[in-house]
């Protein structure tokens, strides 16, 4: 790991394991709710094949689920560059919260999403309340 990050650079090496670990996190994620999480499958009936168009959709949303983990691992490893003391260490602790923010990057761009529905209604709501400046 240390010649890794002696060829491309401390930031670069938070930048592009940042990208790898949201796209991991997000890939765990996707498989996660792909699998019986109780157990493998124990008989033959329960082994089915998904038809090429379901095969086709589910690999677009694979791929676009760890497109968005990439993404958010991209901001994580941006927002750290410069910030932290070079070691082995904290580009670890770096690469496993990459990795914790790809898996649940669903629930975070949610969470976002719904926080700022409702600070723009608030805002259209106190803009419609507001009194009229007297001419």
């Amino acid at each position: 790991m240390e010649a890794f990050l002696a060829v491309i650079g401390f930031s670069n090496g938070l930048v592009i394991s940042g990208v790898l670990g949201g796209v991991l996190g997000s890939f765990a994620n996707a498989v996660r709710h792909t699998i019986n999480l109780e157990g493998p499958p124990r008989h033959e009936s329960e082994l089915t094949w998904a038809s090429k168009d379901l095969q086709e959709k589910r690999g677009a949303w694979l791929f676009l689920r760890c497109f968005l983990g990439g993404v958010i691992g991209l901001v994580l490893g941006l927002y750290f560059v410069g910030a932290l003391h070079e070691t082995l260490g904290t580009f670890a602790k770096v690469v496993a919260l990459s990795i914790i923010v790809g898996y649940s990057a669903p629930v975070l761009l949610e969470t976002q999403e719904r926080l700022m529905k409702a600070r723009l209604a608030s805002l259209s709501a106190s803009a419609d309340t507001k009194p009229e400046a007297a001419d």
